[in-house]
């Protein structure tokens, strides 16, 4: 499965585009976020892809960070959104803007997304709000033990999701609980 491509960025269309690696054009298709920051030129990009097979193929989804990969991810994890819904929200929101408003629970700014409905925009709220960790303010050990696993080179997601899987951190120092967060992998 392919996690990333880096090529000549030889054609360019507003949610699509193709990259030459060593003579061979990959089509990825990209938000419209990822689509502005890419240069017209012909430049050498780096995209982070996501692969989604389907009934007519295989489908390459192409990312300027890991972060838009996770969110694309995780939206795609809810039962009923697909890979266009996906792109729609990541073209008009950053990922850090859709973790506060599913944190927040603000379904009604989700359906201002089109493809997105009332339906919809509550499953994304409820599923991704019961995957994710207690507030930050929460605990002062998590947040430091999140920081220090970004450090590492870790997204905040995949912070969040190792130390989740951790469980109950009350009674470890931030040393051993970063030694299990790093010991769950994948």
């Amino acid at each position: 499965m392919l996690a990333r491509l880096r090529g000549l960025l030889a054609e360019k269309d507003p949610t699509r585009v193709v990259v030459d690696c060593q003579g061979i054009g990959f089509g990825l298709k990209v938000p419209l976020s990822t689509s502005r920051r890419l240069a017209d030129d012909g430049g050498e990009v780096t995209l982070h892809v996501h692969t989604h097979f389907t009934r007519e193929g295989v489908e390459l989804f192409g990312f300027l960070d890991k972060d838009e990969r996770t969110a694309f991810q995780r939206l795609m994890s809810v039962s009923g959104i697909g890979p266009k819904a996906g792109l729609n929200l990541l073209s008009r929101f950053a990922p850090a803007e859709i973790e506060s408003i599913i944190a927040n629970g603000k379904a009604d700014v989700l359906r201002t997304v089109p493809g997105i409905g009332p339906t919809k925009a509550d499953s994304i709220i409820k599923k991704l709000q019961a995957e994710a960790l207690p507030p930050e303010g929460g605990s002062g050990l998590l947040a430091d033990a999140e920081s220090a696993l970004v450090s590492l080179g870790l997204t905040h997601r995949e912070a969040k999701e190792r130390l989740r899987r951790v469980g109950s951190a009350e009674s470890l120092s931030l040393q051993e609980l970063l030694k299990l967060a790093l010991a769950h992998r994948g």
